[in-house]
């Protein structure tokens, strides 16, 4: 399945991966769809191929870390307990808690985790829960400035991926 993503002006890149001829098309219409976007291409020299449009704003790189979580309600620690990161982007993580905990929609955390890279750099980021299936949780990072050691190591780990 190519993933084939979708640029901030709507627009997306379709590629042969049989003669390498390329279309761009409009994707608006499929912007305001929940579900996943799967088409089937055809293209002018006859080959065919499944594509999926990737709608996110930034790359998301499938990891397996451990590490931890605090929840931070009104600003104060209060609940602390293991989770696993399954995937990370420059704005976010997908996260698995290891014990089951009431999490809520925009209930805030504090993840703690290590990247596999040369330096195994130490994450410690403030995040808002932007989604909830089950024991799984996505989560928002709280913005931070670009120079933000956090952010450089998780911008070089995802770019040397």
């Amino acid at each position: 399945m190519h993933k084939i993503f979708i640029t901030r002006d709507n627009k997306a890149t379709l590629a042969c991966p049989a003669c390498e001829r390329s279309k761009c098309i409009d994707a608006s219409p499929y912007m305001a769809l929940k579900q996943i976007v799967k088409i089937r291409i055809k293209c002018p020299c006859g080959h065919q191929y499944p594509a999926q449009l990737e709608r996110r704003r930034h790359f998301r790189k499938t990891v397996n870390f451990e590490g931890f979580y605090s929840q931070v309600p009104g600003g104060r620690h209060v609940g602390r307990g293991d989770m696993a990161i399954l995937d990370l982007s420059r704005t976010g993580v997908r996260l698995r808690l290891k014990e089951s905990t009431p999490m809520r929609i925009g209930d805030k955390l504090v993840v703690e985790f290590r990247l596999n890279d040369r330096k195994q750099s130490r994450i410690r980021q403030e995040s808002v829960v932007r989604r909830i299936d089950g024991a799984d949780l996505g989560a928002e990072f709280s913005p931070t400035d670009p120079a933000d050691p956090n952010a450089k190591a998780i911008g070089f780990y995802l770019f040397a991926a």
